[in-house]
């Protein structure tokens, strides 16, 4: 991932400190981290580490290690880390003729400009960042981009397909409106036979296919309503193996090019300075031969993989204006929300919709606010597992529910509110037949908020009232719903039960005595312990069976309903797969 500097936004620190939503408050990085490790615990080989890269400028390497440094990594070991820095940039240009443009202030320098995003590939070659994950077994990597809370929810989708089919490179890609401004893939073929899929930039592709036999150029097909070129994400999969070989023979260095803006329609004037600069999806290019026919793309509906956080209000109001995403903060986190209600709603949870709100002039649909951490699901086939009765989930419109660790499962739950549900490192708890109402938390607009990152979008977040409940790892349960902890004081320990036994008459199992199913003396002990245990527990009965935490058997209290065994699942560790996230 690349880590740039949220100066455009109107935030003075880096884009990956940004918070991706306000219900937690999680950082893109930390989202970023959190979601690796989820997917290294619960499906790389044991003792495997997935690693993570990130490239900075000069302008963002300090903050992004002081971040890092300040949080513990959120929790990634040192060696799971890169940090690979770009140059100080390339010589700007201000005409056709290429003349270089003078520093503003010092006119003995020349202006420099940032050379793009391509330069990833020549920083992982150089810095011997793919050779070294091969020697640690790493099979694919992953590229993605710094503000893209989405990003993970297709990952796996997209690795399945490049795994499947044999790709060296796999572009994630969304549908995509003919002259919409964003790149699209298309299947290049040269005079020689020879065919390349490779991204074309939007200003590129009408003139191209106008120039090659389609005079209508880029245009919708009437069937879809979208242009058969589906636009690239710069989320990007490659198989490392010959990802790596390609570095080694070409050292990273892709293909320069040219972008002016110009001021008048005779194209001789710029409106500003332009650079040389280069594209991380511009990889097939170096491929040669029978590798070149090996990229793909996998298109994904773009709710569900893309909503980056880049660019200013004003611009991001005058977008969706003309129906583009706004692809600002406030976007940014509703559309976060949505993606986790869609895959929910999916399977058959009952999830109502939010009427639309609009904050600082961007419209967005605000919730239910639901934040699944990655301990919690790391993927979106995860989700049957932790709610198998779907059915049995009913959030309104107006709640927020916040789900923290692995070790939890929701089988019943009806919530018009806030609530959090937390499970501790080790332990396991159930959510069964609970019904929590209070009053919520709310989205307050107000375009003079001081904090960056709340102006950004327009709005802050009331918690107005909230429950909690933590599973805890010694088996006992944390919550301030009063009609839980009445239940967990009532739930009969052993001391309750053997006192109760002992005021019970016992008589010694006989043949010669008469024994009769409604006659508590002529009980065993066993027998008695156990209808004591039910009959207090029965006492109540409408809140017994709300919670559970599933601890070893030899704590007690611990349960308000004995779950079969295989209630709740546990993740199976795959030797097999191994992601690096770049």
């Amino acid at each position: 991932t690349a880590g740039g500097l949220g100066e455009r936004l109107g935030y003075g620190s880096i884009k990956l400190k940004l918070p991706t939503e306000l219900a937690t408050e999680t950082c893109y990085l930390q989202f970023y981290i959190e979601t690796i490790l989820s997917i290294q615990k619960k499906y790389a080989a044991p003792g495997h580490k997935l690693p993570l890269c990130i490239m900075v400028s000069g302008d963002t390497n300090k903050k992004t290690i002081s971040l890092l440094a300040k949080n513990k990594n959120f929790g990634m070991d040192d060696d799971q880390i890169t940090i690979v820095q770009q140059g100080e940039g390339v010589p700007a240009l201000v005409d056709n003729d290429a003349h270089f443009a003078l520093d503003t202030v010092d006119r003995y320098k020349l202006q420099l400009k940032p050379h793009g995003h391509g330069d990833i590939h020549a920083l992982i070659h150089s810095n011997g960042v793919a050779k070294k994950w091969l020697k640690d077994g790493i099979k694919w990597t992953v590229f993605f981009q710094d503000t893209n809370g989405l990003a993970f929810h297709t990952i796996a989708l997209a690795l399945g397909v490049s795994s499947k089919m044999g790709l060296i490179m796999n572009s994630v890609c969304c549908p995509r409106r003919a002259k919409q401004a964003i790149g699209g893939i298309a299947k290049l073929t040269n005079e020689d036979g020879e065919e390349r899929t490779i991204n074309v930039e939007y200003n590129q592709l009408d003139p191209l296919l106008r120039s090659s036999g389609f005079p209508e150029g880029d245009v919708n097909d009437e069937s879809t309503g979208y242009s058969p070129y589906p636009g690239n994400l710069n989320q990007l999969v490659f198989s490392l193996e010959p990802y790596a070989l390609a570095l080694e023979r070409t050292n990273g260095a892709m293909p320069e090019f040219v972008n002016p803006k110009y001021k008048d329609a005779e194209k001789t004037e710029f409106k500003k300075p332009t650079r040389l600069e280069c594209m991380m999806q511009d990889f097939p290019v170096i491929l040669t031969g029978i590798e070149a026919t090996k990229v793909g793309f996998t298109s994904i509906s773009a709710d569900m993989c893309f909503s980056p956080v880049k660019n200013a209000t004003a611009d991001g109001v005058a977008m969706q204006k003309k129906g583009t995403a706004p692809g600002v903060a406030a976007s940014g986190e509703a559309d976060q929300y949505a993606a986790v209600r869609k895959i929910m709603r999916s399977i058959g949870c009952k999830i109502d919709e939010a009427g639309p709100a609009t904050y600082s002039g961007i419209s967005v649909v605000p919730g239910p606010a639901i934040v699944l951490k990655p301990n919690f699901v790391s993927c979106s086939a995860e989700y049957k597992e932790k709610f198998p009765t779907p059915s049995n989930i009913n959030i309104s419109a107006r709640s927020s529910l916040v789900v923290i660790g692995e070790g939890v499962t929701i089988k019943s739950l009806t919530l018009d509110g806030a609530l959090i549900i937390e499970c501790e490192d080790g332990a396991t708890g159930e959510i069964s037949n609970m019904e929590v109402t209070n009053g919520g938390w709310e989205n307050v607009a107000d375009e003079n908020l001081e904090v960056e990152f709340l102006k950004m979008r327009g709005y802050s977040l009331n918690k107005v009232e909230t429950n909690k409940i933590v599973f805890k790892k010694d088996g006992s349960i944390e919550s301030d719903i009063p009609t839980l902890e009445s239940t967990v004081n009532d739930v009969p320990d052993e001391k309750t039960i053997e006192k109760e036994i002992a005021t019970v008459p016992m008589v010694e199992n006989d043949s010669s005595v008469p024994q009769s199913d409604n006659n508590d003396t002529s009980a065993s002990k066993n027998e008695i312990k156990d209808n004591l245990s039910k009959s207090i527990g029965n006492t109540t009965s409408t809140k017994k069976k709300s919670i559970e935490n599933s601890a070893p058997k030899t704590k007690v209290p611990r349960s308000f309903s004995e779950p079969e065994p295989d209630d709740v699942g546990a993740g199976k560790k795959d030797d097999k797969c191994a992601c690096a996230i770049m």
